[in-house]
């Protein structure tokens, strides 16, 4: 939404366009690993709340590595369709280069997204929605911070929106990382 707007009020009604005709493919793809996530952590709530050390050591274990491998899979995949996933969108040829401009940078740093929503479901299996939370707010705001910095103060367009989107998603899913390996709730699980 950060993006949207900025773009719309700083950038242009082109720019706009075409952040918007994203939306949905990326909206889909929160969905996705939202489920998926929300999958690992039924799982790790099994363990935990049986007080199963060693099983829920491998469950974190298993879904940090999975994640991981994952994300560079999709990465590759998504970037090589990303012009066909907005041909099937019909996007106007007007706006299809910058949307394709945006949504391949976009995927390009998906990994801190694809990050963070396992790690916090991991923390929300565990009895933990608070700090994920509080992760999630710190990424609004240093997405809204960097979008003006991006956007307005270096003039950088829809790739300084979606530049400001991806590294906002890496500091609060690296920072969520950094919290949890030091965790004794999750055993310091890396």
């Amino acid at each position: 939404m950060a993006d949207s707007i900025i773009v719309g009020n700083w950038v242009g009604k082109e720019a706009l366009a075409a952040v918007g005709a994203t939306a949905s493919i990326v909206n889909t793809l929160i969905g996705f690993f939202n489920g998926v996530s929300l999958g690992a952590s039924v799982v790790i709530s099994q363990y935990y709340g049986a007080k199963d050390e060693y099983n829920l050591r491998r469950a974190i274990h298993t879904t940090v590595v999975t994640t991981f491998l994952f994300e560079l899979l999709f990465t590759g995949i998504s970037i090589a369709f990303t012009p066909a996933m907005l041909r099937l969108m019909d996007t106007p040829a007007d706006v299809f280069s910058v949307a394709q401009e945006y949504l391949t940078i976009y995927f390009a740093g998906v990994a801190g997204l694809v990050l963070y929503n396992m790690l916090s479901g991991i923390l929300r299996a565990m009895g933990d929605s608070r700090r994920p939370l509080y992760f999630l707010a710190f990424c609004c705001v240093a997405n809204v911070v960097l979008d003006i910095w991006f956007v307005i103060g270096l003039g950088w367009g829809v790739a300084g929106a979606a530049g400001a989107t991806i590294l906002a998603q890496a500091f609060s899913a690296i920072a969520l990382l950094l919290l949890m390996s030091r965790t004794t709730k999750t055993g310091g699980f890396v």
